[in-house]
């Protein structure tokens, strides 16, 4: 595979700046997101979990795009909450709300619970046309969990969790989402407040796009 390019399914720009960071640092490759693709249409997130709504961006625009691309779902799940926010994370305190909401709307439901216990979630899919691959590396391919999927593609997935739980506060100025209360104590800092490469060192999407740079390298090969 030459074309040295990954569509991210997402228009979300602290998403792309952390996403960019650990790509960039791993694998030469050139990184566009949805804000490239004016004409892709909205995906609706209709699966019942992370990984169900990861594959359905990712395989969407990679036939919308026909390029290769990734998606990743990702979200927090308290414990006490029975798994809430999880895939409604962005939207936890309605479709249009704003970070600031959706933590207070956090912060109320957990009113005078005492068990914060909290993770974070993230499924990452890659999605990629059959004829940009070359047919002697499909064997290797399935054996690195690859596995053809409708429309022509050929498709891998991850998950990767980070553990913490949930301040009755915000703190840290950095981040996006809910990184102002998820402490995460083997560093004593929320993920606000930590720096773009702890955080990227730690953190669930970290993680889990790490795994995903070794299977770049597989598509790659000695392009790579």
């Amino acid at each position: 595979m030459s074309e040295r390019k990954l569509v991210m399914a997402t228009r979300n720009a602290g998403k792309i700046r952390e996403l960019r960071r650990i790509i960039g640092d791993q694998i030469s490759v050139e990184l566009q997101s949805l804000d490239d693709f004016p004409a892709m249409p909205e995906i609706p997130e209709t699966g019942d979990s992370f990984l169900a709504n990861a594959g359905l961006k990712a395989h969407a625009t990679a036939v919308h795009t026909g390029r290769l691309a990734c998606a990743d779902d990702s979200g927090l799940m308290v414990s006490a909450l029975d798994g809430e926010p999880g895939v409604l994370s962005a939207r936890y305190a309605g479709d249009a709300a704003t970070d600031e909401e959706n933590n207070q709307q956090l912060l109320d439901r957990l009113a005078g619970i005492e068990q914060r216990d909290a993770k974070f979630i993230c499924a990452c899919v890659l999605a990629v046309d059959e004829e940009r691959l070359d047919p002697e590396r499909f064997d290797e391919m399935a054996s690195a969990g690859w596995w053809e999927a409708p429309e022509g593609l050929w498709m891998w997935a991850v998950e990767a969790e980070a553990k913490g739980y949930i301040l009755e506060s915000p703190r840290g100025t950095g981040g996006f989402g809910y990184d102002p209360l998820f402490y995460y104590p083997p560093l004593g800092k929320t993920f606000a407040e930590m720096s773009l490469e702890e955080k990227n060192r730690i953190s669930h999407r970290g993680i889990a796009f790490r795994k995903m740079v070794d299977q770049l390298a597989l598509l790659f090969g000695s392009d790579g």
